[in-house]
Parts: structure tokens; C-alpha cells; sequence
């Protein structure tokens, strides 16, 4: 009796040109969209979407939110995928009262607020277009959705703009010597007050807990309103951080 053959193992994703680390997929969605000849790899919970654009390998990966889960997708897509240049791309919260919403921004500098801070190659960026902005990200832990507490952050900080994954991606690169560039897009200007329910109603996956949205709607039901609103304004910003990426992809290749 013949042993059986030995199971053939898929081959190894080529390497990326470019590897990209978003947190939630309302970011992800039109990059995606873009993306030609797309092939998906599943493994340990996470999904990694490879694609072309442009004549170049992009790999994408949906982390989910906060500085855990960035750490992690970041991890994993440089192991498997071995992007010759990482970027962390998503929406931010301005700080900077001159940033207005859709504003793109590519930081120079990411802070985590305690002290440590990944500066970004200027070089990476140089063939963005001039309607890019350069700033200073502040990583926080949680949607700030006060103006006063946006204006405090800045006074403490001397920051332009924050979220909750650039710095972990920065510092993920940092530590494995890969060149590490962002694109955030504004989806909420200094000034803006946002939903107090808001960042209840995310889970780490980047997906709306539908339990707590239904809680607030019961509660409040003028936040339907808000919460459709929100979502359309999302939309937006992800078609304009698309276009965005779209050329940075082309210059950094």
C-alpha cells in the first residue's frame, strides 16, 4: 500500500509593494473596491486582501481598533506579506482648528503621549500633492467627542490630529526596520461636538455593537438622525482617503 501523498502547502504570498493597515472596513471599503485581480488570506481571525492597483501588489489589512489591534494586524501583514513600505491609513480627529473635515493629512511625527515618538521619513511622502497637510498625531485610547477635550489635547500636546492605531503601526515598523508612512483623513474637525453614544457603539472589530445602537436609539431618537448622518459623512471621507492612498500608492512604488 502506497503512503499517502504528502499535503501540498498553498505558496507564500509574493511581497507586497506596499502593505496598508486600516482599522475598520467603512475605512477600507472604496481602497478595496479598487483593488484588481484581489486574492484573500485568513488566518488567525484576521483577513489580509491582496490586490493590484496600478501595476502594484497591495496588501490590505482590517485590524480592527485601538493600539492592540493595530499592533497586531501590523505584525501580521509584515510576516506574511512583507510590504516593502507599511502605511497606516484611516480617518483621524482634528485638533487643529484650521483642519477641516476631508482634510488629508499625512503626519510627520506620531506621539503616544507618554513620551515616545516615531518620526516619519518626509521622503515617503514627497510625491503627495500639495493639498496634503503635514501635521503632529497624538494616539489616543478612546473617540473624543468633546471640543473642549479636543482643545485641551492640543494645549497638552502641541498635536494637529489623533486616532487610535498610527502610533502602534509606527512603532510596529520602527521595531522590524520598515519604512512606515500615514494618510488620515479628517472626519471630525476640532470644533465639531460628535454623538456622546458614538464611541460606545464601536467594538474592537470596527463594526457597530447593534445592541448599543438600538439602547441609544431608544434613548435618544433624534440619535437615528446623527448616527445616518455620521455614516454618510464616513463615506465620504473614505472615497477622499481612497483617492488619496490611490496616489500615494503610485508614488511610493
Amino acid at each position: 500500500m502506497r503512503d499517502p501523498e504528502p499535503q501540498r502547502l498553498a505558496p507564500a504570498p509574493a511581497p507586497a509593494d506596499i502593505g496598508v493597515v486600516m482599522a475598520m472596513p467603512i475605512e477600507a471599503g472604496y481602497l478595496l473596491d479598487r483593488l484588481e485581480r484581489v486574492r484573500r488570506y485568513n488566518s488567525r481571525s484576521l483577513t489580509v486582501t491582496e490586490g493590484e492597483l496600478d501595476g502594484r501588489i497591495v496588501a490590505v489589512i482590517v485590524s480592527g481598533v485601538g493600539r492592540a489591534s493595530a499592533r497586531r494586524g501590523a505584525e501580521h501583514l509584515m510576516a506574511g506579506h512583507r510590504p516593502r513600505v507599511l502605511v497606516s491609513a484611516g480617518f483621524a480627529g482634528a485638533l487643529d482648528v484650521d483642519l477641516k473635515r476631508n482634510d488629508l493629512v499625512a503626519p510627520r511625527i506620531v506621539i503616544d503621549g507618554a513620551g515616545d515618538a516615531v518620526e516619519i521619513d518626509e521622503a515617503l511622502v514627497e510625491s503627495l500633492p500639495g493639498i496634503v497637510k503635514a501635521g503632529r498625531l497624538l494616539l489616543v485610547d478612546r473617540v473624543i467627542t468633546d471640543p473642549g477635550e479636543k482643545a485641551a489635547l492640543r494645549l497638552a500636546h502641541q498635536a494637529d490630529l489623533i486616532d487610535m492605531e498610527t502610533f502602534s503601526v509606527a512603532a510596529a515598523a520602527r521595531d522590524q526596520g520598515a519604512p512606515f508612512v500615514s494618510l488620515r483623513v479628517i472626519s471630525d474637525d476640532a470644533r465639531t461636538e460628535l454623538p456622546a453614544e458614538i464611541g460606545r457603539l464601536l467594538n474592537t472589530s470596527g463594526t457597530y455593537r447593534v445592541g448599543a445602537a438600538m439602547r441609544a436609539i431608544w434613548s435618544r431618537p433624534s440619535s437615528l438622525k446623527d448616527f445616518w448622518t455620521l455614516h454618510a459623512q464616513a463615506m465620504e471621507s473614505s472615497d477622499r482617503l481612497a483617492n488619496g492612498l490611490q496616489v500615494l500608492i503610485r508614488g511610493l512604488a
